[in-house]
């Protein structure tokens, strides 16, 4: 009798909009869930019944289904956090993390910390997988555990310092000599500059500039190997004061313990103008040894290290995933996704690159679920329950009346 399949025509809409009641109450638990991204109920009819002939007019519906749950991957807000291990992602893609298992797992939400191993880690402990970084700090093409660890710079001696410098063009020959450093009427002006040797070790050399004629000038270095400290002569132009030749010097320095430094200096800018002599800058490519101190991570995913000795070296780089069906990934909980045959094999990359979004560090990419259109839909699926819920009363009603006509 059609009245009895009215019961159940009701009872299947009372199942579909109680399921995606069930789906809103997720949404609305998961508002300030971190990386979230919100779940839409899709919804069928049920295969219509036959009354009579192979004619569509004959056909009664006999109900609604629920026919999916699709995830909305819409881009969230952010939230700006005091922690430079905090991501977000500005675009596609997904974060990529490792259990202690192997398996892998894809996430957007990027609360991140390092470990007691020294690895950075998800708020579960899976270890976040990126490019790896050389000792050089050259991002290779290896993709594995990102490691903080094992981040120090071993030392580097000097091999080349640059100075920039003026030597008064006023400046007389000094009547007293040979040079001597301790005699400070044997040279017209002096700078020192710290060398490292293999060892990290800094000492200080200081660099003597002895005017012997006019626009000519020796450079003394009296901590160095060079026969009397003397390691050439610079000479200028008097028409303009620019270098015309002298650089660069080349010195060598012994020190106890450690390798020879053998440096190499470029004075190419400096000149000889009518002012007092002085420095304009100077510098030298060697250091000590560090420790990492700090991280900070750019757009493209690069995680450059700050070291003690002031040093800053790309330790590795954070990569994504992305996949050609996100909506086929699997909800794994804790804010994981697990890769499907619907969704298909992850593709790997560069935040920044092709199809992947960039990265925000100091950033948390909130939940995008819209809490005026959740309730709206709920008021929508309250009612839908309500009609069904009248649906099966009423056919009550009637089959009542049906009995009563017995009596």
């Amino acid at each position: 009798m059609a009245i009895i399949s009215s019961l159940y025509t009701g009872v299947s809409g009372l199942n579909a909009n109680g399921t995606a009641m069930s789906i809103i109450g997720d949404n609305l638990a998961n508002a300030n869930t971190v990386g979230f991204k919100s779940g839409r109920a899709s919804f069928g009819d049920i295969m219509s019944q036959n009354l009579g002939g192979g004619s569509g007019n004959m056909q009664v519906g006999r109900g609604a289904m629920l026919t999916g749950v699709s995830s909305l991957f819409t881009q969230g807000s952010f939230q700006t956090t005091d922690s430079g291990l905090d991501m977000g992602i500005d675009g596609d893609g997904f974060f990529v993390v490792e259990d202690p298992n192997g398996a892998s797992f894809y996430s957007r939400a990027g609360q991140f910390s390092v470990d007691k191993s020294g690895y950075l880690v998800n708020p579960e402990g899976y270890r976040v997988q990126g490019y790896l970084a050389s000792s050089t700090g050259s991002i290779t093409g290896a993709i594995g555990d990102i490691s903080l660890s094992a981040s120090s710079l071993p030392p580097v001696a000097t091999t080349s310092g640059t100075i920039t410098a003026n030597l008064n063009a006023g400046d007389s020959v000094p009547s007293v000599g040979p040079f001597n450093a301790n005699n400070s009427a044997t040279y017209n002006f002096s700078t020192g500059m710290t060398l490292y040797d293999s060892l990290g070790n800094g000492h200080m050399e200081n660099l003597y500039f002895v005017k012997t004629a006019a626009n000519a000038w020796n450079v003394y270095a009296p901590g160095s190997t060079a026969a009397g400290g003397l390691l050439g002569g610079l000479t200028f132009s008097a028409a303009t004061g620019a270098l015309t030749a002298g650089s660069p010097l080349a010195a060598t320095f012994n020190y106890a313990g450690a390798s020879a430094v053998n440096a190499s200096f470029n004075l190419s800018s400096t000149t000889q103008y009518g002012a007092s002599s002085n420095i304009v800058a100077q510098n030298q490519d060697g250091y000590p040894s560090g420790s990492l101190r700090s991280v900070s991570v750019d757009q493209s995913g690069i995680m450059s290290g700050l070291f003690s000795n002031g040093m800053t070296r790309a330790v590795g780089q954070v990569a994504l995933g992305n996949f050609q069906n996100p909506n086929g990934l699997s909800k794994f909980g804790r804010n994981l996704y697990a890769s499907t045959l619907d969704s298909g094999q992850v593709i790997v990359g560069a935040p920044g690159t092709g199809r992947f979004g960039r990265v925000l560090s100091n950033s948390l990419e909130l939940s995008n679920v819209d809490m005026a259109g959740e309730f709206v839909k709920m008021i929508t699926y309250q009612r839908g329950f309500q009609a069904n819920s009248k649906i099966i009363t009423t056919s009550d009603e009637m089959l009542s009346e049906l009995i009563n006509i017995k009596r």
